[in-house]
């Protein structure tokens, strides 16, 4: 029997109301080229909620405002990589964001400010517009 891998990962839903209406910012990633949101890996010593974001900030200059809820949103998924069955956690914690948007080149292919009911039809992955969907909730009440 394989041997099934554990990974964790931690990132940002990033908003914003700068027009008047929610946008979210959607990040392409290099490797697999598809449209998600900004995660990684934590650093030593760091809480899940720092990694998020210093990882927001190191792949698109951007920096949270203000988080929308205390705890974050998780997606699970498994997928194999170099003949290893990965399991796979991504913890987002949604936010408010500001910046000027530089996107880090080595890891991230595009990014784009999408308004928010569009931004299900360009997320690549179905966990990542399940994250989507459980953020519509929130934002309502806000």
């Amino acid at each position: 029997m394989r041997t099934i891998h554990h990974d964790e990962s931690f990132g940002v839903v990033p908003l914003s109301r700068a027009r008047g209406y929610w946008e979210v910012f959607l990040i392409q990633h290099k490797h697999g080229r598809y449209w998600g949101f900004p995660k990684g890996h934590a650093e030593k010593d760091e809480t899940r909620e720092e990694a998020a974001c210093r990882e927001l900030k190191e792949e698109t200059n951007l920096e949270v405002v203000r988080f929308l809820q205390k705890e974050p949103l998780m997606e699970q998924y498994q997928f194999s990589l170099e003949g290893r069955r990965i399991s796979k956690k991504v913890y987002y914690f949604v936010a408010e964001v500001k910046g000027e948007i530089e996107l880090q080149k080595q890891e991230i292919q595009d990014g784009v400010w999408i308004p928010f009911p569009q931004a299900y039809d360009k997320i690549t992955h179905q966990e990542g517009k399940t994250i989507l969907a459980q953020v519509a909730k929130i934002l309502p009440s806000l």
